[in-house]
């Protein structure tokens, strides 16, 4: 089943996520295991075993720029508990440090920033209900 990005929702907030931000798009959460190479000199092909995951340092969603946001968000110094959810109810949870920067401009545009977050835990999925 196709799940639309329409109502995709990014929270966070020290306790719980509780506070909403209107984003426009999101990075991808949970990222593929890095590769460990096992090949030996008998191998005739290269063989590998799983290994962690390769998370960003950086987990950067885009929204329209808000001063207050933006000004909040850099005021944060505390790990957040962070989520993105999706429109099925499905999504990831996870806690990280959060900072705002501002993005470039155009002519004709809609000024636009950058939330990033720092992961401090492993993303979660969580399952639709």
């Amino acid at each position: 089943m196709a799940v639309s990005t329409y109502g995709t929702t990014f929270k966070y907030g020290a306790t719980s996520p509780d506070k909403t931000l209107a984003i426009k798009s999101y990075p991808q959460i949970m990222a593929k295991r890095a590769a460990l190479e096992t090949t030996t000199l008998s191998d005739d092909a290269k063989t590998y075993i799983s290994g962690i995951r390769e998370t960003p340092d950086s987990l950067d969603f885009t929204m329209n720029y808000d001063a207050a946001i933006f000004a909040e968000i850099n005021a944060l110094d505390a790990v957040q508990k962070c989520e993105l959810a999706f429109s099925d109810g499905s999504g990831f949870t996870f806690d990280g440090y959060l900072s705002a920067s501002n993005s470039e401009g155009a002519v004709n545009a809609v000024a636009e920033m950058v939330v990033s977050v720092m992961p401090a835990t492993v993303p979660v999925f969580k399952s639709a209900t």
